[in-house]
This record gives C-alpha cells, structure tokens and sequence, in this order.
C-alpha cells in the first residue's frame, strides 16, 4: 500500500461519515446518517473462513500502517547523530546530509498522516455509536412521550367512574 492509498482512501472516507454523523438533520431525518455509514461500513465482510465487519478492517489496517511508521522513525535513524573521526565523515556530507534529511522529514510526516487516520477512523467508530444511542433515546423518549397523555386519560376516565 502507498501513501497515495493513504491519502485518497483512508482520508476521504471517514472524514466524509464523519461530516454525516456530524450534521444537525430535522428529527425525520436524523436516522439517516447513522444508516448510512452502519451499512457501509458496519456490514459484515467474509475474510476466508472468518466475517469481519468493515470496520474493524480499516481500524486494523490503520493500526497496522501506524506502526511501521511507528518503527521507521524507531530505528531508521541510529546513526544520523554519530560524531565524526578525522577528516572524512561518510555521513555528514553534503548529498548524504539531505537525503537523510529529506528521509527522516518523509518518516516523520507518514508517522503523523498515520496517526491522523487511525485517530479518524477511531472518531467514526465512536461517534457512530453515540449516534446510534442519541436516536435510540430520542426515539424512546418520543414513544414514553406519545403514550403519556393516553395514559393519563385512561386514569382519569378511571377515576371519574
């Protein structure tokens, strides 16, 4: 997988679920977002022998890419601070010098950007699961609310009698 997958695939997607979890939508249609994105990316995929849901594979995928970014930063770069002995210093020289350089800025910035997704990807999860409640409870309020007044006609026809 490229850093260009990274960029068009792994951002993309969940800042756009973000944006639909996010928006404020009229009561009518603020199941929507949430049945949106569940279908997407709560649907169940077959791995081989096992189901996953889709999700769980961009989480892992994200968590997997962070740490070889994690582990390029760890190690790629022992010797870039090494000090150098007489005259000539095969790691200090001019090319030598920014191509280091120029690498270890590359790490630094594939470390963040996979941060980022695996941040975003984790927001979607959670944002999405507190969505789903949000509109559980509203829809639940909305039902405890309809059948109060009924109720409450229904005793006082009770005591009337």
């Amino acid at each position: 997988m490229t850093w260009g997958h990274m960029i068009w695939i792994f951002f993309p997607i969940p800042l756009f679920c973000l944006i639909l979890l996010s928006m404020p939508l009229p009561q009518k249609f603020e199941k929507f977002g949430p049945k949106l994105v569940g279908k997407i990316f709560f649907t169940r995929v077959s791995v081989g022998l096992l189901y996953i849901r889709l999700v769980y594979v961009f989480i892992g995928a994200s968590v997997l890419i962070f740490t070889m970014a994690s582990r390029t930063i760890q190690v790629g770069f022992g010797s870039a601070h090494v000090p150098c002995s007489g005259n000539h210093c095969p790691f200090h020289t001019g090319e030598t010098m920014w191509y280091r350089k120029a690498a270890r800025f590359r790490a630094e910035r594939n470390f963040w950007l996979s941060l980022f997704t695996l941040v975003l990807w984790l927001l979607v999860y959670n944002i999405y699961s507190l969505k789903l409640q949000i509109v559980q409870l509203r829809g639940d309020l909305k039902t405890i609310s309809s059948d109060g007044p009924k109720q409450k006609n229904a005793s006082d026809n009770k005591k009337e009698k």
